[in-house]
């Protein structure tokens, strides 16, 4: 019986032995990007750009060139560029390429997105897609307007002008509301600021604040309406 055992044993031990090495895979020529997602912060005013890198698991004696390309399913963004094809040099295994994005079409308060896959792995295994996060990044400090509504909020509204008298933002009124907060991303000078009611016995009481810095403050009571100059340093 212990023959018989030792016997199915051994030839169980070589059959299990042939398996792996019909199974075995040898190291894989793999070409991926850096991370999954990355954020990618834009002047609002402006447009930034990002370098996003590529890393291949060989290293070849001459260039090589793999093709990218935009997933229109997963990109909501609008006005951006993105190379065709991105080059790892020859002995190395990381290769770079440039995104650029227009801060100004990037959604203030949801970001975009920008989905890049490879679509020609010239050859290679290829690793998934990478998103990029795309958000407004003012590069000075923000002027934040917080107004605390009276029992009236359908009746305010706010402008913010620059000193050639062009209208930069505006809001209100505001109907069932009770507070109310948003930022500005503005270049350091001087800049008018007009709270206003359409009644005109006054509102909320409201705040400007700019890097830590109460700029001015009402209590409400500015009658139709109050213009203020304020100076970002």
């Amino acid at each position: 019986m212990k023959k018989i055992i030792y016997l199915f044993l051994t030839l169980f031990s070589f059959t299990f032995l042939q398996n792996c090495e019909d199974t075995y895979v040898p190291d894989l020529d793999y070409v991926t990007f850096e991370a999954p997602s990355m954020e990618f912060g834009v002047d609002p005013e402006g447009s930034g750009s990002l370098e996003v890198k590529v890393y291949t698991t060989t290293i070849s004696s001459a260039e090589r060139q793999f093709s990218i390309g935009v997933v229109e399913a997963g990109t909501d963004a609008s006005q951006y560029t993105v190379p065709n094809f991105v080059i790892v040099p020859a002995n190395s295994n990381v290769g770079s390429f440039t995104v650029t994005a227009s801060g100004p079409a990037i959604d203030p308060a949801n970001g975009n997105t920008i989905e890049i896959e490879i679509t020609d792995a010239d050859g290679s295994f290829q690793g998934k897609s990478i998103k990029l996060q795309l958000k407004q990044v003012c590069p000075y400090p923000e002027l934040v307007l917080a107004i605390t509504f009276d029992s009236y909020p359908e009746e305010q509204y706010w402008e913010i002008y620059d000193m050639d008298d062009n209208l930069l933002y505006e809001g209100g009124p505001y109907p069932d509301e009770t507070e109310f907060s948003q930022k500005f991303c503005l270049s350091p000078g001087s800049y008018q600021f007009l709270m206003g009611d359409l009644y005109g016995d006054g509102g909320g009481a409201y705040t400007l604040t700019y890097n830590g810095a109460t700029l001015h403050a009402s209590d409400g009571d500015y009658g139709a309406g109050e213009v203020t100059v304020i100076t970002l340093d």
